[in-house]
Order: C-alpha cells, then structure tokens, then sequence
C-alpha cells in the first residue's frame, strides 16, 4: 500500500515509518524538512506546515493517510500563545489537510484517513470510560472535539476515517516514560491510561486494513493504573528502592494550567477496540514496562537513529564490516585513529582499540564485537574507555527500494550525579555525531564508493 503520514518525525511517526516499511509498503511524509526523516528516501518527503495546505501531489494516488501532526501537549508551559499554537496544530492542519485532499479528484483520493486524537476528550474522574462516553469540559476536550470535527469532514469526501483517541504512549526513546522517575505525582490516586507504543503502532496498521474500522477508538492498554501504581511498578523494575511524593500545589505552581494534565484522572477503556477483535500484546504495566527496559536500570540512557540508502544490504554490509572505515565515518574533530585489531576480518569476538579526542581530552577506547551476524546486524560494547556502559547494536533492514540502517545505542556516562549533568552534553555530541555519519555514508552512496 502507498500510505501517508504527518507528524512523521514523532514518536509514533517515526515507529510507524519503520514497522510500516519492514511490512513492505511505499511510505511517503508531510514534513517542515525533507532533512528530518533520514530514514526515508527523500523523493518520499514532501515539505508542509500545517498553516497551509499540503502539496496535493504527496496525496494523489495514495491508500491511506495517517494523520499524526500536531504540537506535545505537556513539551512547554502552557500560555495564551502556547494554547493557540496546539489548537491550531491539529485543527487548522487537519482541516488544511483535508481541504487539500478535497482538490484530487475522487479516484485519486484515499481510501481512509487515520487521525490523532486524544483521550483528552474525557471528563476527569475515576469512572472508566469508553469511547460513548460523554465529553468533558475544558480546552482538551474541546480540542480533541475540534480536531475530531475537521477530520470528519473527510467523510464527505468519500473516506473512511478512524480517529485515535491515544493515550500515554510508553517507548524507550520517548514519550511519557522519557520523564518518568520514581516520583508520585499528588496524591497518587489518577488514573492513568496507557498503551505500549508496539500495540499503538499494530492498532494504526490494523486500522488502515480492517474496512469495518471507523469512528473513534480509545487507544489505551485494556488495564489503566494508577499515578501510584504506575510509579511503583517502574520503580521496581529500575530497582529503586524508594518513591517520592510532588505535591499538587508544588505542580501547580511550577506547570500552571498544564499541570491539569499531569494530575488528570482518566480511566479509559479500548471497548471498541476489544469487540472488534483486535488484541492487545501488552495488557499490563508490568509486562510493558519489561519489555521497553529488559535489563536496564534508571542509569542507562538511550539514543536511537536511522538512514535509509537505496542499495541492497549485501552491498552494504561489507562497507560497514571493515573497522578502517569507521575512521571514515567519524568526524574529523573526533581525531579518531584505529590503534590495534585483534583479526584481520571483524567477526563476534574481535577486539578492537583506537584513540579519539573529546572536547579536548585524549581518550583510548577497546570495543569488543559481541555479537556478529552478517548483512543482518552486529553488536560493538564497549571494555574500555570513556562511558560506564556502551552497547551498540547495529541492524541492516530490507526495505522497498533498498535498505534500513539502523542504530540503536545504550549508554551510560561515568558517575552518578555528575554523568546525569552531562547527559545534555553527551546527548549534543552523539547528535552530531551521526549526523555528520548520515551525511558522509549519502555522500558516499552518491559516489558509488559504498559497494
């Protein structure tokens, strides 16, 4: 299928992209940057700001648009400008969206629009809701209305249109989970509605193949918690062995309004979802929780990127499995310089040393390949150098048109206290790290210097 997607560059965006393109599906996306989305091929991005309409030629033609675009709810204080700016995100974008799709000409329109919605479309309380469950009041609630209401008018265009009524989204590298710590938050007692990102993702896809699906559906794991459950199951799988209390007055004044969403109580039920069949992978906290960490604890810290390139992965692989070309790869303030490998050809079990500067201080590093399996994906851990922790896995993806590189990275900065202030610092690094990769292995490609 040939699916759109907005709000592409977001945590659910960024996951759909890649389970939609294992799947084999033609991806394209709306976004501010055709430079924001590495791993898509660049005639697939189509650049948009939801205060205009969209390109009508990124549509024509397409199956399905997932509609995900939209400003975070709870990323900056909220003011009278801040609240303008996530009502016009999602409302005068979807309406943007759907102007443009009414420009096409019936049988080059899609099929089905999915669009984000919120579970903020409830009232506040600690009865369960589902998706016939009156609206609250409040500007959630009328956001969600009005973001529901645009995407609707779709409906007269002859689409199929399915809204998505999320609720906290749980991911490694991101969401509400990127600011959770063993913290309660007030009394403790709000219910929190949530869903594993992996169940988010399948529902989208399910939706987008399932003709029967329409209208609003909760997506929230069929057992909500507590704020005080939720806090205590994390902790116990960080290994924390205490909790701690920030008190409403003390959110209040340091959030102001939008402190009304951090200690919202919804507890809100996928009924709709259940009848039609679709089943949930994660239903509790706990299971969803040990699938996102494994063995990880509160110190580790993660850092995930991608890049598609238009060549097969046997042709790849071979680039990336010779260690003289990481020197290649790396940028040149790095001062990096391969010392020693332990055999000629990298395999599972090969040592390698080499010497960096950062920010000025001299730094020897041993990586060990830990695990090697090749045109498919290896492994580097660091045994000595700069980082507490160092796991590097690198996976190679087929996917339409070439392949998916990916790197996913578990680290952990020297110290306790100290290494949590230099996160921002390591994080910086890391960035530009790999973006001065993903440009270098492009230019690369263009050269054919890669196969």
């Amino acid at each position: 299928m040939k699916i759109l997607i907005t709000g592409a560059s977001g945590l659910i965006g960024r996951s759909l992209i890649h389970r939609l393109l294992i799947e084999g599906h033609d991806v394209r996306a709306l976004a501010r940057s055709i430079h924001s989305l590495p791993e898509l091929a660049e005639k697939n991005i189509f650049p948009w700001s939801d205060d205009k309409q969209p390109p009508v030629d990124a549509i024509s033609g397409c199956d399905a648009i997932v509609h995900l675009a939209g400003e975070g709810i709870a990323d900056q204080r909220w003011t009278a400008a801040r609240k303008k700016r996530l009502w016009d995100s999602r409302v005068e974008g979807t309406k943007n969206l759907v102007a443009a799709i009414a420009e096409l000409a019936a049988e080059k329109r899609p099929k089905v629009l999915i669009s984000g919605s919120a579970i903020g479309y409830y009232s506040d309380g600690s009865h369960p809701q589902n998706e016939s469950s009156p609206k609250g009041t409040g500007f959630l609630p009328d956001l969600s209305e009005a973001w529901e209401e645009a995407a609707s008018k779709a409906e007269k265009l002859g689409l199929r249109t399915v809204f998505l009524r999320t609720g906290l989204v749980l991911a490694k590298h991101g969401g509400v989970l990127k600011k959770t710590g063993p913290v309660i938050l007030g009394n403790g007692q709000q219910w929190m509605s949530w869903i594993h990102i992996e169940d988010m993702v399948r529902f989208i896809i399910y939706s987008i193949q399932t003709a029967k699906a329409s209208g609003a559906y909760n997506l929230t794991a069929p057992n909500p918690v507590t704020n005080a459950e939720f806090t205590k199951a994390f902790a116990k799988k960080m290994n924390i062995p205490i909790t701690i209390h920030a008190p409403s007055l003390a959110l209040k004044f340091a959030l102001g309004e939008m402190a009304k969403v951090i200690l919202a109580s919804q507890k809100v039920i996928p009924e709709k979802a259940i009848a039609d069949g679709f089943m949930f992978k994660f239903k509790t906290i706990e299971s969803a929780l040990s699938d996102i960490y494994k063995d990880s604890n509160l110190v580790d810290n993660y850092f995930s990127t991608k890049q598609f390139i238009p060549l097969k992965r046997k042709d790849i692989f071979p680039f990336f499995g010779k260690a003289e070309n990481l020197e290649t790869l790396t940028p040149p303030w790095l001062h990096f310089h391969i010392i020693n490998k332990s055999t000629p050809n990298v395999h599972k079990g090969t040592l390698i040393d080499y010497k960096l500067n950062i920010h000025g201080f001299p730094i020897k590093w041993r990586t060990l390949i830990s695990d090697w399996n090749p045109e498919i994906s290896f492994i580097d851990s660091q045994l000595r150098g700069p980082y507490k922790k160092w796991h590097h896995v690198h996976t190679f993806e087929d996917v339409p048109g070439g392949t998916l590189i990916s790197d996913d990275i578990t680290f952990r900065p020297p110290g306790w206290i100290f290494g949590k202030l230099l996160l921002p610092l390591v994080r910086k690094d890391l960035l530009e790290i790999f973006q001065f990769r993903q440009k270098k292995i492009k230019e690369l490609y263009l050269k054919g210097s890669m196969e």
